[in-house]
């Protein structure tokens, strides 16, 4: 055997070796009375929110009812063995509130429990029944399906749980980074997560960024309360900025002495701050979110919140309008195109940092 062979088959089982994972075949009918008995639990502060149109969940249904196979879910356990989902959720979802189970905390923006089925692709018959007006051996037929869970075990090697969570693609849109770092750190502690979601949902914050429903869906959000924290905590960005929002949160997240009450505060006041300046400050005149804008206001005025908290909005606007937006250096490094660059975001900041 050659060497490479050997080099090869090595790396392999040394790789295989790092990720527990199990399979089995689970009725729909187990996973209602699992998510009723809080054994599986849907989170989504860890995913996209409940979003399938009435057409995409009336072909699920219509494929439950028909026999056809459908993709598998991916759960993690956590150290209670209690069920987290990974990926699944727009197929689980629509079954438990087809069911009329669903949590309105699991529902997202969109509240729905009890709806109609469409008229079908291959059953245009099952068009106008909901759950409870489908014939008995219909919904039996629906709660008999089976399902595939594959399961990552809590004792999985780190870096191999974020390959997994990394390439998961079963047939929809892959996960976001926020998505991604949500899932990947959520058995170190759901508090940094918690975190993120409390602030991302802070009125001022929500005023000022001024998200479409579709990028809140993908944690958009969340990621730009990440962004401002790992910058303003730790602005030498030695990486690229995604991984050093992922390194920031995983610190974090194992850090005991992360200081949650004074970062709020400042989160806060910061954005009871800029809520208050123009509609839309961090935009183009197209209406495109800017995060050279994003990053340079919060980090040039966080740096100085103190003066800041003192100051009435128009004078801010001043330097915004006057220094800012005609500094050379500053439009220099915030041109479309590689915004996310690591060499631009440390020039934006220093040239924020001494504006404001």
């Amino acid at each position: 055997m050659s060497n490479s062979v050997k080099q090869l088959e090595s790396e392999i089982e040394k790789q295989s070796n790092l990720l527990h994972t199990e399979r089995l075949d689970v009725s729909f009918g187990e996973l209602l009375s699992m998510y009723e008995n809080g054994e599986i639990i849907i989170k989504p502060a860890f995913q996209r929110f409940f979003r399938w149109s009435e057409e995409q969940k009336t072909k699920f249904i219509e494929s439950l009812l028909l026999g056809i196979p459908i993709p598998p879910i991916f759960v993690a356990t956590n150290n209670e063995g209690v069920w987290e989902l990974v990926d699944g959720l727009q197929r689980l979802s629509t079954f438990l509130s087809f069911a009329g189970v669903l949590k309105s905390e699991d529902q997202g923006i969109k509240k729905t429990n009890n709806w109609a089925l469409q008229e079908g692709s291959r059953v245009q018959a099952i068009k106008g029944f909901t759950y409870a007006t489908l014939p008995l051996k219909f919904r039996l037929v629906l709660k008999r399906a089976v399902c595939r869970v594959e399961i990552l075990k809590w004792n999985s090697n780190y870096d191999m749980r974020y390959e997994l969570f990394n390439r998961l693609n079963t047939g929809g849109t892959p996960l976001t980074e926020q998505e991604i770092r949500n899932c990947v750190f959520r058995d170190i502690s759901p508090k940094f997560n918690d975190f993120l979601k409390e602030l991302a949902a802070y009125p001022s914050f929500v005023k000022s960024v001024n998200l479409p429903t579709a990028m809140v869906e993908n944690l958009f959000n969340e990621e730009l309360v990440l962004r401002f924290l790992s910058l303003y905590g730790d602005p030498s960005i030695k990486t690229s900025i995604s991984q050093h929002m992922t390194k920031f949160m995983e610190r974090a997240l194992k850090n005991g002495n992360y200081d949650y009450d004074t970062n709020r505060k400042l989160f806060k006041d910061l954005f009871d701050i800029i809520s208050k300046l123009r509609t839309n400050i961090f935009k183009r005149s197209n209406g495109d979110f800017a995060t050279s804008l994003y990053d340079a206001i919060t980090y040039g005025i966080a740096t100085n919140i103190e003066k800041y908290r003192q100051m009435n909005s128009k004078d801010i606007m001043k330097i915004i309008d006057t220094k800012l937006l005609t500094d050379q250096n500053f439009m220099r490094f915030s041109r479309r195109g590689g915004n996310n660059q690591r060499v631009r975001i440390l020039n934006r900041l220093k040239v924020a940092k001494e504006i404001f």
